[in-house]
């Protein structure tokens, strides 16, 4: 079972960067897959965004083998074309030699709109990574030929993951054909009912509409003075890809994330 970090991407200056390059090192000495950055949930429920991409963008040049995931706020908004974001990810695969992970963050497209605009945003964004040009036609969309570059490394395309919190948003991971990064932080037994409804989902998906493997990663709170491994233990038992720690912000800030990192790397 694979070891990452979770980073909420806010207001912080020179130094929250500094602790967290330290922080991303010591993981990617002791072994961690990879270190993803999410903005900062805001008051209302939306997202700040933070610009998580320029943070990884910089990480990029600091390590070696660590993967980088980018919590994507907002794939698009209604009626337009996520070009963009297919630019800005590819230049990222680029920058950090193939090592591009992409989990959306539902918004109230998914959660309250019009759900088949964000699917369709979704095949638009792979399509833009395959072949010299891209067109779309759609009753919803329609792009002329365009070059859409660059491209990134990883073929077909980099790692997509739907982040979610619910019944529903792993049921629509499941149906998209993504994979599940679930940050409820609830019970084993709420866990396996998100597993059961993605698994369920998956299946019965539209064979051509998968496009990421069928993983499934939780994000966890650890703390250095409980006994941890017979969780974890059981949560590999149960089928969990990816152990996702909380890294920050935490209270005890720089010190508090040293030590659960390297809690969870001897666990």
């Amino acid at each position: 079972m694979k070891r990452s970090l979770l980073y909420q991407i806010g207001a912080g200056g020179e130094s929250e960067f500094s602790d967290m390059l330290a922080e991303v090192e010591l993981a990617e000495r002791l072994g961690f897959d990879t270190v993803w950055c999410f903005p900062e949930a805001g008051e209302e429920g939306g997202f700040l965004e933070g610009a998580p991409a320029i943070w990884l963008s910089a990480l990029s040049e600091r390590t070696d083998r660590i993967r980088l995931g980018w919590g994507v706020a907002a794939m698009m908004p209604p009626a337009i074309p996520p070009i963009r974001l297919a630019e800005q990810a590819a230049s990222i695969d680029l920058a950090s030699r193939g090592r591009l992970e992409m989990a959306f963050l539902p918004g109230a497209l998914l959660d309250d709109g019009d759900a088949g605009s964000w699917d369709e945003g979704v095949r638009m964004l792979v399509d833009m990574w395959d072949g010299p040009a891209f067109s779309w036609t759609s009753a919803r969309f329609r792009v002329m030929p365009v070059e859409i570059v660059p491209k990134p490394i990883q073929k077909p395309h980099p790692p997509l993951w739907l982040t979610g919190w619910s019944l529903d948003h792993a049921r629509k991971a499941g149906e998209a054909g993504l994979a599940f990064l679930d940050v409820s932080g609830a019970s084993d037994d709420v866990l396996e009912a998100h597993r059961q409804a993605y698994l369920d989902a998956r299946r019965l998906a539209d064979p051509d509409a998968l496009v990421a493997m069928g993983l499934r990663a939780i994000a966890i709170d650890l703390s250095p003075d409980a006994p941890n491994e017979e969780r974890i233990e059981a949560w590999g038992a149960a089928g969990v890809d990816q152990l996702i720690l909380r890294a920050g912000p935490l209270e005890g800030g720089h010190a508090e994330a040293c030590r659960r990192i390297r809690c969870l790397a001897g666990a």
